[in-house]
Formats: structure tokens, sequence, C-alpha cells
């Protein structure tokens, strides 16, 4: 368990950023064929996340590090890790299973998929983000847990306005 949970949460924050990648990139190109465009925004946002998760992955190391006593403080993150995936985990199978509707079914439903589950899943994630964080450090006094999330939340949350900022400010 003590890995997994970072991993997991690693994956997470990898996999999001792709998405918000893409997400960052719609609208601003009126060609008809766009895959190579959004394949390179979501790419886009994957470095801009990983790059925001070896932040974060930097800090609790170093902080890890120099603790006199590390083993208790990682497994006080692994527990706030284990909170944050009892929101997270669940969310990203709702999305999941939004993103397979959109795809396999045809024209008509996977536009009512689109109404209905990813076009609110979207304007709900920064409160997913924020609620899942606030559940996670709660109860936890030690100021990594702390800092550790909320870093690791504004660094999730900042992915997608960087990467419209940095690339897609202007139409294609």
């Amino acid at each position: 368990m003590a890995a997994t949970v970072p991993v997991l949460l690693g994956l997470l924050a990898l996999i999001d950023g792709g998405f918000a990648g893409f997400r960052a990139a719609t609208g601003r190109n009126a060609r008809i064929r766009k895959r190579r465009y959004y394949l390179l925004a979501a790419r886009r946002g994957y470095g801009v996340g990983a790059a925001g998760l070896g932040f974060v992955a930097l800090l609790v190391a170093t902080a890890l590090a120099v603790s006199a006593d590390p083993v208790p403080r990682y497994a006080e993150l692994v527990r706030a890790g284990i909170r944050l995936l009892q929101i997270l985990l669940p969310f990203a199978a709702l999305v999941v299973l939004s993103l397979l509707g959109y795809w396999l079914l045809p024209m008509r439903e996977s536009t009512f998929v689109i109404l209905v589950g990813l076009g609110p899943f979207t304007l709900l994630r920064p409160a997913v983000v924020l609620g899942a964080t606030a559940w996670s450090v709660l109860g936890s006094t030690d100021w990594l847990v702390w800092a550790g999330e909320v870093t690791a939340a504004v660094s999730l949350l900042a992915v997608e306005p960087v990467v419209h900022r940095r690339w897609y400010r202007a139409p294609a």
C-alpha cells in the first residue's frame, strides 16, 4: 500500500494533465482534421502536469530526507493519499464511463452523454479536487501533508490555464 497510493495518485495526475491540455485547446481550431492538434495539446498538458507532479514529489522527498523520523511522516502521507483516492477514484470512474459512452454510442446518444456527463464533470472538477484535498488533510497536523496536498491540488488545477495561456491564447 505504501507504494501503490503514490503511484495511483501520480497516474491520475498525469492522465488529468493530458485531458487538461486537450480541454485547453478545444474550440481554438476550426480545421476539420484535428487529431494531431489535440494529441499535441494532450502532450503539452501531460508535460505541464508532469512538471507539477515533479515539484510535489521533490517537496515531499526533500522534507522526508531531512526529517528526523521519516517513516511515520510517510505513513501519514499515505493515509492522506488514501483519503484523496476515496474521492478521486469514483470521480475518475464516472468520467471514464462517460468517455466510453461518448466514444461507443451513436451520435445522438454520445451528445447526450456530453450534456449529462462530461460537461458537468468538467465544471465540477475543481470542486472535486478541492473537496478531496480538504478531506485528505482532515485530522492531520503534519505540515508536510498540508503542504503536499495543497501544492498538488494547485498544480493539478493550474495545468489547463497554463497550457491555454502558453499555447492556445489565439485561435489557430
